[in-house]
């Protein structure tokens, strides 16, 4: 198959969607049905921003990264899980490099 473009970027973005929703069940599972959408998306707001971003810059290199370039036909896969990792992956590696600043400190 030939991946366009725009085509990654709608697989990369489905996967942050898929990813919040997941989280979004998670949380309305816990508090009982009582989901609050905009409390939601103000607590997740930069970190939704900061996965979009990323599989938009990943597209736009997708070329210089040879990995990428070896998966061939399972290439918008990798693009769904690039999308539905980056915003555990980037928080996870956030707040350990903070914890390692502050323990410095």
């Amino acid at each position: 198959m030939n991946y366009t473009p725009y085509l990654l970027l709608a697989c990369g973005f489905g996967g942050v969607l898929l990813h919040n929703l997941m989280k979004m069940d998670e949380i309305n599972r816990k508090d009982n049905g009582e989901f609050k959408f905009g409390k939601y998306l103000k607590l997740e707001r930069f970190s939704i921003i900061i996965s979009c971003l990323l599989v938009g810059i990943l597209v736009m290199i997708r070329s210089e990264i040879r990995q990428l370039e070896q998966i061939g036909n399972w290439l918008g896969l990798a693009f769904i899980a690039i999308g539905y990792m980056a915003q555990s992956i980037l928080i996870r590696y956030m707040g350990k490099a903070k914890n390692i600043l502050e323990d410095k400190n």
